[in-house]
């Protein structure tokens, strides 16, 4: 009956783990975000329309944080096994592979938050650029 039971986390993670990993590669970044970033069009925008950036690159980065936390998570509970199967001696080349294919996948999380806060602080920084200006006017 334990068997089946690590059966069913297992086959509940992966399919924690396939929906997750449908989101990280779908809501990275917003449409309007990445391409005001790609053609320039940060210098002609409107303060509102800066706002609005800003507001989805915190979106962003809100949900790159939360899909962090999960990563985190399964780390753990893979961790978890594998000091169990060394325990008791199990087969262990699995659950390793997929602590080390966590570990890749955050880093390259890691890699995507650093770019989108570099993102975050250039529209920020235009954000009171466009302030300053109506200020002076």
């Amino acid at each position: 009956m334990g068997d089946d039971s690590s059966r069913s986390i297992v086959k509940s993670l992966k399919n924690e783990w396939a929906l997750f990993w449908e989101a990280f590669q779908g809501e990275e970044v917003t449409d309007e975000t990445k391409d005001a970033f790609e053609s320039g069009k940060l210098e002609v925008l409107s303060l509102n329309q800066v706002r609005e950036i800003t507001k989805a690159l915190i979106e962003d980065r809100k949900r790159l944080n939360q899909k962090l936390e999960t990563l985190s998570k399964e780390i753990d509970l893979n961790s978890a096994k594998l000091e169990s199967l060394r325990l008791v001696g199990g087969e262990e080349d699995e659950t390793l592979k997929r602590i080390h294919e966590l570990n890749d996948l955050g880093q390259s999380m890691a890699m995507a938050l650093e770019k989108l806060d570099s993102q975050l602080r250039t529209v920020r920084n235009k954000e009171i650029e466009i302030q300053e200006e109506a200020a002076e006017a």
